[in-house]
């Protein structure tokens, strides 16, 4: 009792029930430390609760009886004069029917590897953090508005397998895609959930333990390597996490008490169909609390660098209504985590995913937005592939896919992606998705990922796409990295380091991203020959590119293109070029302008542009007007 009343203070309690705390993983939960070990729970409106413990070395059991707050019927707790850390634990609630429900500890840190599903008692861990490392995390995302990002999306199951088809560790990891990472230009890895999930298959979206990293992958303290090593070499990381819904395993959150606790109250408004999940009830403060408590764990605990935030579209919209109205009190929900989040760690990245049209997403809290920094462009990255999709011949007659992004460009702060959800289910790899001969195929993909780079918006691609992945992403086997002995996919691995690195060296395709001075077209509507040709700025006025796209099959020998200055401009990169597998031998050197105004601009350049070929010009330096 001295136990639950000295840490159930009446003023945690009220912040827990009205959904203002942020630190609940310190109060609830299992806590080892010293010769003392505590649980505590919250289950109204049940009989009883046991915690049961195993031994896993003895496979002894014991079980130890939960007692109530004293002034508060639906906190449980128990101090055992015993340090337990190591022991698998579950809880025995008996409902006023008579049925005795085990589950596991809603605010466990520490699972047991799927199949099984028992909690762990955690001590306070052995790591230590480098002070240089929580330095480091301080300023690794400073001025990304105006940096270039490039952000490498990985499940860590699938990336690379041992031998005999084992997971590596956290740490394991770490020592083999960081170097890869670093090597092929990104500045940031994404990683999908790693919060415990019971199902290989839901890529971890299907959540069970939400303060619990996957026992797939190793303890605590080697997530903690894995997250120091990243900073250690000056890669922001960023975890997928799941704010809205979560998995209807029976030993998990689902009926919690035998009633609904955790889920929608609302029948028509729990379940989501497409995915078996159910969604949080956001109106009740303590559920509220429970997940405030989760977002702050990671950012806390483990220094992660940011979060994307999954299915933003069950919080934005109602669920379950095909004409998607708004939300109200998901986006207000969405307003109190982003603020919560902003306000104690501010340095941190919020990535919105599925988000559709919803308003002011990225804008502050304190304007009416919802508070992200960034959003991820469906609409983009849908638009685009339909186009690349579409057999050459006939892209004339959907022009109007490729360049509709920049219409509603500027209402939001993008990232432009391609994700593991383009290359899943059936949708194929990037790849696969071309049309045309093999030849014509890598030809395009180096011409998509071109036009993904020089698009406004961060960046962000799914692992294995940028070697040309044949087939799509499946959960079980590694990536095929044996199809880097192909010339072709070798080829678009080189490619990807040559592309990220020009972007990074060229502050023009990042500096003015969310700024309408960033991005002019000189002609966007050029149907007829499926070209599109568009200017990309910087700060500086030197650093101006002029971008052509050429999307067509044909080869324009003499093609016209509007330029603001007069003088010599060089190329500066083309996806054609030989060493990648493309037609060229090499960049053409100069070429100097004539005094023929073209796509509203008082001079212009003829130029040579190669069939499926992106093309990027720069005025030289030391040319004259």
């Amino acid at each position: 009792m001295e136990f639950l009343l000295g840490t159930w203070t009446e003023e945690r309690l009220q912040a827990f029930h009205e959904g203002r705390m942020v630190d609940g993983y310190l109060y609830f939960g299992a806590h080892a430390f010293g010769e003392e070990t505590t649980f505590s729970v919250w289950a109204p409106e049940i009989e009883g609760i046991d915690v049961v413990c195993v031994d896993p070395a003895t496979e002894d059991t014991s079980t130890y009886p939960l007692e109530r707050h004293p002034h508060d019927a639906s906190i449980w707790g128990v101090s055992i004069p015993e340090n337990l850390e190591g022991q698998l634990y579950e809880y025995a609630l008996r409902t006023p029917r008579g049925e005795v429900l085990w589950k596991s500890d809603p605010y466990a840190r520490q699972s047991e590897k799927r199949p099984f599903t028992k909690s762990i008692v955690s001590g306070p861990g052995e790591y230590t953090w480098p002070p240089e490392v929580l330095k480091r995390k301080q300023t690794i995302n400073d001025k990304h508005l105006e940096r270039a990002m490039a952000i490498y999306e990985v499940h860590i199951g699938t990336w690379r397998r041992k031998e005999n088809g084992e997971f590596y560790t956290y740490r394991e990891i770490a020592d083999e895609l960081i170097p890869y990472v670093i090597d092929m230009g990104f500045t940031h890895i994404e990683i999908l959930p790693i919060t415990e999930h019971p199902l290989d298959e839901s890529w971890g979206y299907q959540t069970t333990g939400y303060f619990s990293p996957t026992g797939r992958y190793g303890t605590a303290d080697d997530l903690k390597y894995f997250v120091t090593a990243c900073t250690e070499h000056g890669l922001g990381l960023i975890l997928d996490w799941v704010p809205g819904h979560f998995c209807v395993d029976q030993h998990g959150l689902a009926n919690f008490n035998g009633q609904l606790l955790y889920e929608e109250q609302r029948e028509e408004r729990r379940m989501n169909p497409d995915w078996g999940t159910l969604n949080f009830d956001i109106n009740k403060g303590e559920v509220v609390s429970f997940i405030l408590s989760s977002a702050h764990y990671w950012l806390e605990e483990f220094k992660f660098d940011g979060y994307r935030m999954d299915a933003l579209v069950n919080l934005l919209f109602i669920p379950n209504i095909k004409e998607r109205p708004h939300n109200t009190e998901g986006a207000d929900f969405l307003r109190k985590l982003t603020a919560s989040l902003k306000l104690h760690y501010p340095e941190k990245l919020l990535i919105a995913e599925d988000a559709w049209h919803y308003p002011k997403v990225t804008h502050p809290v304190e304007s009416g937005g919802v508070g992200f920094d960034y959003k991820w462009n469906f609409g983009w990255m849908h638009d685009t592939l339909e186009y690349m999709k579409t057999p050459p011949a006939e892209r004339s007659k959907a022009h109007g896919k490729m360049n509709f992004s920049m219409v509603y460009q500027y209402e939001e702060r993008y990232q432009v992606i391609f994700s593991h959800d383009t290359v899943a289910d059936g949708r194929k790899s990037l790849l696969n998705k071309l049309p045309g001969t093999r030849e014509e195929r890598f030809l395009q993909l180096r011409l998509l990922f071109g036009f993904w780079m020089a698009h406004p918006g961060k960046k962000l691609l799914f692992m294995g796409q940028e070697f040309g992945h044949f087939e799509e992403w499946e959960f079980q086997p590694e990536l095929d990295w044996a199809s880097l002995e192909d010339p072709q996919h070798k080829g678009i691995a080189e490619f990807m380091k040559e592309l990220l690195a020009f972007y990074q060296n060229e502050k023009a395709f990042y500096e003015l991203d969310d700024e309408r001075d960033g991005f002019m077209w000189l002609d966007a509507d050029n149907h007829e020959q499926s070209v599109a040709t568009f200017i990309r700025r910087g700060f500086l006025p030197e650093d101006e590119c002029i971008v052509l796209c050429n999307f067509s099959e044909h080869h324009y020998g003499s093609f016209h293109v509007g330029v603001p200055h007069k003088g010599s401009y060089e190329e500066i990169f083309s996806t054609d070029s030989a060493k990648f597998g493309g037609t060229s031998a090499g960049l053409r050197q100069a070429a100097e302008t004539l005094d023929v105004p073209c796509d509203n601009q008082d001079f212009s350049l003829k130029l040579d542009l190669p069939p499926f070929t992106i093309s990027i010009w720069k005025k030289r330096k030391d040319g004259s007007d």
